[in-house]
């Protein structure tokens, strides 16, 4: 007799086309247990227990299965939910760190229901959470100002844009040899070395993005001083054409009486501040992200010519992506 080879386990599908496939033989009764039993490769304790199964529940179909009954109730999920949602408690707990050993602390003790770590955070998946970087925001940012401006601000912005003004929004960063560390794939065990400079040098960059999807920027070798704002400012003109209305923060540099003079006499330009300490109402700082993020991750230049060269390429790359141009686009990409 010739050996045919089976797999050592089947999945329950093909349980379940073994079972109908012996079902019609055991309606009939025209093979005994031993028989079947050969036919589908089965001892015959399990034609027996079919058969059984056939006259209890009249079909050997697979039956769904209802699994463990959920430990917690849904007022109870709501509650945990609301528990999450409000944060932890700053005096035992002052990072403000959700993890799943807090969570399954708090749980526990309010419900006196312990989940394994590893299980907990499919649930806060399948409860709509997920692992977060939060968003910085600064502690002397006055919110209510923050929401008044938006009220009042914007909808005036809105409609100078209907009538052809453009917006540019305005901002500088820094960048130094100090590379921006970002994850990347290594063996398990080795990650990988990132051999940079460790001194603070850097370029500082001035820049612009309009409604109207322009990007435009000034480097230097050194901070931006007063002057470099107003020489930024001619540069923006020369390329804009019509009014423009520049929105920038309250940095020392955007208030000198020469820049307050240069607006005067610039009939074409005009400038609102934003909020203080609200970086994320300005939608350039999206730029700057992206940059850092994407262009310098893990890149260690050796000399500022080498971080200017690269910064070229970005630049470049920046003005063929979509900008976020819309008026306090927020988290737009």
């Amino acid at each position: 007799m010739v050996q045919v080879w089976q797999p050592a386990t089947l999945s329950r599908p093909q349980l379940e086309e073994r079972r109908l496939f012996a079902e019609p033989s055991l309606r009939e009764g025209t093979l005994s247990s031993t028989q079947l039993a050969e036919r589908c490769g089965v001892g015959s304790s399990a034609v027996r227990t079919w058969r059984q199964r056939l006259r209890a529940q009249g079909s050997l179909e697979a039956t769904v299965t209802t699994g463990r009954s959920r430990r917690l109730t849904d007022a109870d999920l709501a509650e945990i939910i609301g528990l999450l949602q409000a944060g932890l408690d700053p005096d035992q707990y002052p990072d403000q760190r959700w993890t799943c050993p807090r969570i399954r602390a708090v749980i526990g003790l309010n419900f006196d229901v312990w989940y394994h770590v590893d299980h907990l955070s499919r649930l806060l998946h399948a409860w709509g959470f997920s692992r977060q970087k939060p968003v910085k925001r600064a502690a002397e940012q006055d919110q209510d100002a923050v929401a008044a401006w938006i009220d009042t601000r914007v909808p005036e912005l809105e409609r100078t844009i209907e009538a052809g003004e453009t917006l540019a929004f305005l901002d500088e960063v820094g960048f130094s040899l100090k590379p921006t560390v970002t994850r990347t794939w290594a063996p398990c065990g080795h990650p990988p070395v990132l051999e940079a400079k460790t001194n603070w040098q850097k370029v500082s960059t001035i820049g612009a993005i309009t409604t109207t999807g322009q990007f435009l920027q000034h480097t230097h070798q050194a901070a931006i001083k007063g002057t470099q704002v107003i020489a930024f400012l001619t540069h923006l003109l020369r390329r804009v054409k019509g009014k423009v209305t520049v929105l920038l923060d309250n940095a020392s540099i955007h208030k000198t009486k020469a820049l307050s003079a240069f607006v005067t006499g610039e009939p074409r330009l005009s400038v609102v501040y934003l909020p203080a300490y609200s970086p994320e109402l300005n939608p350039i700082e999206l730029v700057w992200a992206y940059v850092k993020q994407q262009m310098l991750a893990n890149f260690c230049p050796k000399n500022l010519p080498t971080l200017k060269s690269r910064l070229l390429q970005a630049w470049q790359r920046v003005r063929y992506i979509q900008l976020p141009t819309r008026l306090l686009s927020g988290s737009d990409p």
